[in-house]
């Protein structure tokens, strides 16, 4: 196995970025170990900078565990990915299938993990094999409760995960997470029944965000259930506001697009008139279902529609202004405009709106990833293969984990490759064989 010394950053300096990674993550020194496959000890040494070389797999663990881009750690780009299973994952707009149980091993797989390694259960899981969220629906998996400001910590720090595109990180933590809400709510004095619901709320809502970036319809129904219930039970209408957004993705995912339409824009509706938008964080709030409306509709091809709510979606989120970092903004608005733009067929003036954008000033990774698939496929159906493959270079330098298990990534993989009869995309194959694809 090749050795890769640490001269460019020095051994400390790469200790004090995975220490940072690590706390930045929320992990322990023990869980983090679990997750690249080496113990809390060994892991501690190497933070400590008392580890004066690392095998190249084992700095890609390290880059991949924590989200770190690999050249920040020595790496070389052209660096050997670490082993991961072939996939092939179909290409579709919106309406592709998955399979929670593959897509849990792919995730497994991708750090060179094994059902008895990083991804077992803990000590209260009731099966040999790894929790998902499946484990948790149907109750083969339990926890505790947690005090409110433990469980919200923890709920920070999955939302965290998937706002960083760190989708392994984030499967790994919902399972227990999940069953933690879930016993917290289940035994809830009176006094903290509202709250605790609330919370339940807040962790399917992020489970049903990376099932639905995992393609995972089928059980992203079930926790976008459970978390409209458990919002409606815990009365917070910017809470019961977000499960409903999600909701209506569902629906939109499985066709049903005009149910989907009418269930976002009722919410926004009903946001309106229990709130009054009389506060920064309800207006967001209310522009972000304003925006999904409009994108729902440019799926059901009413153009006037999508473009009606977008511009009414924008005027929102100028008045609410700055309320947090889970916001959309301006920005994020314009990579929109791609979206609705692309959808409706118009290529080239996604195109155009996609030069408007400078996306380093995206701060959300999870966001820039869907300015880079907008783009990447914007190009893509304007017939500019070249500049379609470099988007989706880009998009993964800048958030691996996004082009590594997402189909829109996979599928224009394929797809360019598939066309490139003559050899014209250097480079091309060697990413389908970084992303599995076949």
């Amino acid at each position: 196995m090749t050795t890769v010394p640490s001269p460019a950053p020095a051994a400390a300096e790469i200790g004090s970025l995975l220490r940072r990674a690590r706390s930045a993550a929320g992990l322990t020194l023990e869980e983090a170990g679990q997750l690249v496959g080496y113990s809390a000890a060994t892991m501690s040494r190497w933070e400590n900078g008392r580890r004066r070389d690392w095998t190249v797999n084992e700095l890609l663990r390290l880059a991949e565990a924590y989200g770190i881009p690999p050249n920040h750690l020595g790496l070389a780009a052209s660096s050997p990915p670490v082993a991961q299973p072939t996939v092939r994952v179909s290409p579709g707009a919106d309406n592709s299938g998955g399979d929670w149980m593959r897509r849990r091993d792919l995730l497994a797989g991708a750090l060179g993990l094994t059902a008895s390694g990083a991804l077992a259960p803990p000590a209260d899981a009731a099966a040999d094999n790894p929790a998902t969220i499946e484990d948790v629906i149907f109750g083969r998996f339990t926890s505790t409760p947690l005090p409110d400001q433990q469980l919200a910590a923890k709920i920070a720090a999955t939302r965290a995960d998937f706002r960083a595109c760190r989708y392994s990180q984030a499967a790994r933590r919902l399972p227990r997470l999940l069953a933690q809400a879930e016993a917290t709510a289940h035994n809830a004095a009176a006094a903290q029944a509202g709250q605790a619901s609330v919370r339940l709320a807040q962790a399917y809502c992020v489970a049903t965000q990376l099932l639905l970036k995992l393609y995972d319809d089928g059980m992203a129904c079930a926790t976008a259930d459970r978390a409209t219930q458990a919002a409606r039970g815990g009365g917070d209408p910017i809470v019961t506001a977000e499960a409903t957004r999600l909701a209506a993705t569902v629906l939109r995912r499985n066709q049903h697009r005009d149910s989907a339409q009418r269930l976002v824009l009722q919410a926004a509706q009903q946001l309106g008139s229990e709130t009054g938008l009389a506060k920064p964080r309800e207006v967001a709030k209310y522009g972000e279902l304003l925006a999904v409306a409009a994108y729902t509709a440019a799926m059901r091809d009413d153009r006037d529609t999508a473009w009606t709510l977008l511009g009414e979606a924008e005027d929102a989120t100028r008045r609410a202004g700055t309320v947090d970092d889970s916001q959309l903004t301006t920005l994020d608005l314009a990579v929109y405009k791609i979206s609705v733009a692309r959808v409706l067929g118009d290529f080239g003036s996604a195109v155009d709106y996609a030069r408007q954008v400078d996306p380093t000033k995206i701060a959300s990774p999870e966001r820039r990833a869907r300015y880079w698939e907008d783009t990447a496929l914007a190009l893509h159906g304007r017939g500019r293969p070249e500049a379609a493959f470099q988007a989706l270079l880009a998009a993964e330098r800048d958030t691996p984990q996004e082009v590594r298990y997402r189909p829109w990534a996979q599928g224009l993989t394929q797809d360019l490759m598939t066309a490139d009869t003559r050899g014209t995309l250097v480079g091309v194959r060697d990413l389908a064989r970084r992303i599995g694809v076949a």
